[in-house]
């Protein structure tokens, strides 16, 4: 049995006649997760803007549990051969980070050996086009289904893929610094965001113009 990921579930529509899955069109795949997660108890928007990015899907759960699932941040890839690779995943990452959620990828084919690795590090919840018809939103799984293998074989655990901070970076303990940020800070959800508690310095733009700096 080769990997349900490796082109379209057969159960899908075509791609040729069905609205929202031509060339670079994600639409079809996009609205079929928001149903789901509709379903499994969240709000959800789509094609919100995140900074200077989009979020193909976010989503909040309606009844609150304090779990790092309350809030999701998808990205949506309907290909029909083409492998997964980093990028999307580098992508993915960095939207989660700015909006402080779960990093989630609906995808239609497989994801490169360097792509799951990263999936993985990061705690991306990876889901197929199968999973969307599950009851709930799946959980963080080490089975791999890749490209030319069985359904799902047993993956490293996560940890194998995670460096450590270097040693410049670490941090003491919270108790020693309670004002400082691990991650970017938004006073308003328009404004910049901002790494330190105290954003003077950090609020305005100078003129990049040659005149204003000193080359030497």
């Amino acid at each position: 049995m080769t990997d349900a990921t490796d082109s379209d579930n057969k159960d899908d529509p075509p791609r040729e006649t069905t609205p929202g899955r031509g060339q670079g069109n994600g639409e079809w795949l996009e609205n079929r997760l928001a149903e789901a997660l509709e379903s499994w108890g969240y709000m959800t928007a789509q094609r919100e803007q995140l900074l200077a990015l989009t979020a193909d899907v976010v989503a909040r759960r309606e009844s609150q549990r304090d779990e790092p699932t309350d809030y999701l941040v998808c990205e949506c890839k309907d290909w029909a051969t083409r492998a997964i690779d980093e990028q999307p995943i580098i992508r993915l990452c960095l939207l989660a980070y700015i909006a402080g959620a779960m990093p989630v990828l609906c995808h239609t084919t497989h994801l490169t050996e360097r792509a799951w690795k990263l999936a993985q590090a990061f705690d991306v919840r990876l889901l197929t086009s199968d999973d969307l018809f599950k009851d709930q939103l799946p959980p963080l799984t080490t089975n791999r289904p890749p490209s030319g293998t069985y359904s799902h074989r047993q993956g490293g655990h996560p940890l194998a893929f995670r460096s450590r901070v270097p040693t410049m970076l670490y941090r003491h303990a919270a108790d020693d610094y309670p004002d400082c940020l691990s991650g970017p800070a938004f006073d308003h959800p328009k404004g910049p965001p901002c790494y330190v508690p105290d954003r003077s310095g950090h609020d305005e733009y100078v003129s990049a113009h040659r005149s204003d700096y000193d080359f030497e």
